[in-house]
Order: C-alpha cells, then structure tokens, then sequence
C-alpha cells in the first residue's frame, strides 16, 4: 500500500494551520516575539547562495542590506534556506517575503524542524503534508499564525513554487518565545527514576500521568506503575507501538493483559507526547492527537499508586530491577504526576524521588542521517572504485518500508553483461545474478521485512562466494559459490535506476523502492549522505535526505 507522504499541489487559501501539536511552555503569556531579526549571520544556512550578496544572512524580514534577501545558486526543489534559533522554541508564526527590488519569490515552501540540525521532521496536518503558501510579489509579507505551536531549535523552509519570471528569493521571520522543560535521558541498561508516594496518603481517585519520550530503541519500558495487591500497570513500547498493560498477581514477570496499543514508528528519534488518566474503571490513553479510553477491572477503581518506576520494570519491595532487557533507551521531557514535576524534584534530590544508573540530566543522541525514497523516480547513484575481481565487494546498509516489493541495490559486473540485484519481493529479500540475459544465482533470506521496523541488509562477494544477511544473520542468511568472480563495475545505485536515456548501466525491472534507508556502507566505508545533498558525492534524484518521512496511514 501506498502510505508515502504527497505534496499537496496548488496553494492552500486557509491562513490556520496545523502542526506537529507539542506540550510544554509554562505560562499562558503572549508568545509572538520576533526571533530571526536579531540573529547573527552564523545562524544562517543554505544549500546554495548565487553570490555572496545573496548569502542565507541576509534572509530578514524587511531588510534591505546585500541584494536584499537570499536567493540560492540554481532553483529547484532540492535548495533549502535553514535558521538556528540557538536553543530549542516555542514557535507559534512564520512570515515570508520575496527578495527586495526584485522579481523572485516563493510562491510555496515547506517547513521543516529539528532539535539537532539533523532528522528533519517536515509539517504534517492529519496524517498528510502540506505547503505554506508563499508570496505573489517581492515586498508584500505572508504571516501564518500556527494553530499548534512547534518546539524546535533549527527551521528549514523548502522551495517547492516561485515566480516562474524569476528565481527563488525570500526574507523571512518566525515568531515566539522561550521554551522551558526539564529533560532526563536513560541508558537503556540500569537506569531509571523511581518515585514513592508518601506512607499512608490516600491517593485521589483520578490519577495522570504525562510526558514527552525521544527513543533510540523500539522497545522498551517508558512507566511502570505499583501498588497494593500486586497491581500494576505499565507502558511499554514495543516495535515501535506503545502498549499498555495491566499486571496482577505481584510479578512483573508473569504475563500482562494488553489493554490497549497506539502510536506506530514511535522509534523516529522525535518527541512525542503520552498521557495516562485513570479515573474510576476508566483509563484514557493519548499518544500524539490519539485517544483511547479503556475499561478497566473493578478493584483499580479503589487501587493507590504506590510507587512510580521511569524507565525500567522495578519491583515494589525490595526495589529490584527486573528485566534489564527492557529498560529504556532515551530521554523523556517534562515528566508529571499529578501535577508533580517528578524530573524537577529529581534534580532537586527530593527524598521521594530515587534515580538509579547512568542517569543524566540532558538529551544527547547520536547522528545518524537517512534518505527517504518517496516515489518511483526516487534513486541514488554512488561511484565505486574498481577493484580487482578476487578482492569482491560488500554493501552494507539499513532500511525500513511498508511495501513488500521494491528495488535496494543493483550494480553491473564486469563479465558478459553481468548484473546484480538486491530486492524485496513478497517482504523477502532476494539476490538474483544475471549473465547474457538469464539468472544464473538465486538467493533468499528473511521474511516480513515491511513491518515498518528498521532492518540490516549486508552483501558480501569474495573468495568465490556470495552471500547475503538480514539484521546482522538474525533475520536470515543465504550464501552460494559461484563459478564467476562478483565486482562493481563502475556505479552502484540504490532504490531505482535513473531514466534510460540517461543512464544504460543500471536496469530495474522490478518495482521501485519506497521507504527509508540509513547507514550506507560499501566495501566497509560510510557514504557521506550530507556529502551527496550538496552534490559532491554521487548523483540522486527525488530523495528526501536527512530525514526518514515514512508515516503510518493506519492509526
């Protein structure tokens, strides 16, 4: 099925427009502050500039200095204009404006955020992306108040229209103000945050918890909730969906009761909100804009809450960990119960408050940048250095999709016309070798690889054997020997071919790939991805880099 993301064409008339929705600003007070005007030309990024007059600094709403706004090098849907706000923001506004004295403009943009300057997160409004609309003229200014607010350090606008009589051309402004949270990460192996509620202080009937999670691993447990008689209920990702469960008879190891799963691909390195009420024989679970309300066994509607274990599955008495196997692996933000700021008193070394582990009191994560293939003339093509016959090749990378056929790799082999390819058909992954027009090797490993989850995918040639791995042999591994030596002609190309006429060495008669891949490696070096967007690595086309924008239509 067809779950990929498609711009909306035209321009969008409605001035309200709706945002990744984001919890946290303390206080109601107006949050329309200017942001860029007063940023120093460092903070400015571009994926182009056409000459040092027309540099990403000079991007300022109503601003006349250099040649009065930036305008990138060539226009086309691959530049970018980018601004560090410095720390992380409430934005609430956008406004644009094409480049003073001229006849270049945006007439359509998207806008894109990030906490790191890297794993874009591009607008969504339900489920679906959508563009700003932009300008008609070089000085009138199109402001769009944000009916949710999106919290992000970095911003990135993306040309899709502009004046069709001149060239890509824009000033800009974002308006809001400060954003305050307290953030806590988890390593995943012993750490965790564990509350106690006061001895004997009868909890009130209606209890809520909520937060904001970033993971680095799809499984794992975020909260565990106990109290008398044995009873718990905990949240837990798994696979990228968040569950909740119900536990009774003292153990967290006996088997739960899965009351209720939302969310999917919560694995995206993006924060996203969860709250849990339980009220009477009800609870209500959110994550992000979904709700759930679940009915509950009768004794909950009488049941304390103990103690409040973040992070890992912990026992009541004694205060033992588990299940080191699920422990949470990332940062949770803004974490409250009942109103108590569990990560504040945490700080403040509050005696009802215990952290346990590496527990640190910040949010670092690791880079690791992906390429999204959207559609069917999405590919990627990096040269390869020729090597000897004998010496092989292997390819190396990782993927995730919701199609069960589609292109990954293929290359030519020096012999007879030779050609490789590597790709999924009916959720497989399979290898198939062809010389003088008619498969000479075969090969298969692997199974429901378009679960959406992220897998390994390894290609190794030399020494007279092929052979292929899925998540590191764990999902499968399929070898053969065959008679001829398997090398790299020239170009190695990923996820499709360009078209015919431009290109005669790579051939796909199979579908396209759409999907997200990341951690390219051949013959056992990274490729640069951010290399390839500036256009000094390869050649691609249609590719979304520095982000995974693979959604799930079906939540």
């Amino acid at each position: 099925m067809d779950v990929w993301t498609k711009r909306v064409a035209g321009i969008i008339v409605a001035q309200v427009l709706l945002l990744s929705s984001s919890c946290g600003t303390r206080g109601e007070d107006a949050c329309d502050r200017a942001l860029v005007s007063n940023l120093p030309p460092s903070s400015f990024r571009s994926s182009s500039q056409l000459s040092s007059s027309h540099a990403p600094g000079f991007a300022k709403l109503n601003r006349r200095e250099g040649a009065g706004g930036w305008s990138p090098l060539t226009s086309d849907r691959y530049q970018w204009l980018e601004v560090d706000l410095g720390e992380r923001t409430r934005i609430t506004a956008v406004a644009t404006q094409g480049r003073y004295g001229s006849s270049d403009w945006l007439s359509s943009y998207l806008l894109m955020f990030s906490d790191t300057g890297h794993n874009w997160k591009q607008y969504r409004q339900e489920d679906s992306t959508g563009s700003f609309p932009g300008n008609t003229n070089a000085d009138s200014v199109v402001q769009y108040k944000l009916q949710q607010p999106v919290i992000a350090r970095f911003l990135r606008l993306i040309p899709l229209g502009w004046n069709p009589n001149g060239r890509i051309g824009l000033r800009l402004e974002t308006y809001g103000c400060p954003y305050t949270s307290d953030v806590v990460s988890f390593d995943g192996r012993s750490s965790s945050l564990v509350y106690r509620a006061s001895p004997g202080l009868r909890q009130a009937s209606r209890d809520v918890v909520s937060l904001k999670f970033k993971t680095l691993r799809n499984s794992g447990t975020l909260l565990h909730a106990a109290g008398e008689g044995g009873l718990g209920i905990s949240l837990e990702l798994e696979r990228g969906r968040l569950r909740l469960l119900l536990r009774q008879g003292g153990a967290l190891s006996s088997e739960p009761q899965c009351l209720a799963s939302l969310g999917s691909l919560l694995d995206d390195r993006h924060w996203h909100h969860v709250a849990v009420e339980r009220q009477s024989s009800h609870l209500n679970l959110t994550v992000d804009k979904h709700s759930e309300t679940i009915q509950i066994p009768a004794i909950f509607s009488h049941w304390d809450i103990e103690q409040l274990s973040v992070g890992a599955s912990l026992s009541l008495n004694p205060l033992r960990l588990l299940d080191s196997k699920r422990n949470f692996h990332g940062c949770l933000e803004n974490l409250l119960y009942n109103g108590l700021n569990l990560i504040e008193r945490a700080k403040h070394k509050n005696q009802q408050v215990t952290l346990l582990g590496n527990v640190t009191f910040s949010c670092a994560e690791p880079v690791s940048v992906a390429a999204t293939f959207p559609g069917p003339q999405s590919f990627l093509q990096l040269p390869v250095v020729a090597t000897s016959d004998s010496e092989g090749v292997s390819v190396g990378f990782q993927f995730r999709t919701w199609n069960n056929a589609g292109l990954l790799v293929t290359f030519a082999i020096p012999n007879e016309g030779g050609v490789v390819w590597l790709y999924l058909s009916e959720s497989r992954l399979r290898l198939q070798i062809h010389k003088t027009g008619r498969a000479v090797l075969e090969l298969s490993a692997g199974s429901a690889l378009n679960d959406g989850q992220w897998h390994s995918v390894d290609f190794t040639s030399g020494r007279g054997r092929v052979a292929i791995a899925v998540d590191e042999g764990g999902g499968g591994v399929a070898h053969s020997s065959p008679s001829f030596p398997v090398a790299i002609r020239h170009q190695l190309f990923f996820g499709g071919c360009p078209a015919e006429h431009y290109n005669q060495e790579c051939r796909n008669p199979f579908d396209t790939f759409q999907g997200c891949m990341r951690l390219l490696t051949v013959d056992d070096q990274p490729v640069d991805l951010i290399l390839v967007q500036q256009r000094l690595l390869g050649n691609y086309s249609y590719l979304q880099i520095d982000m995974c924008g693979i959604i799930d239509s079906s939540i």
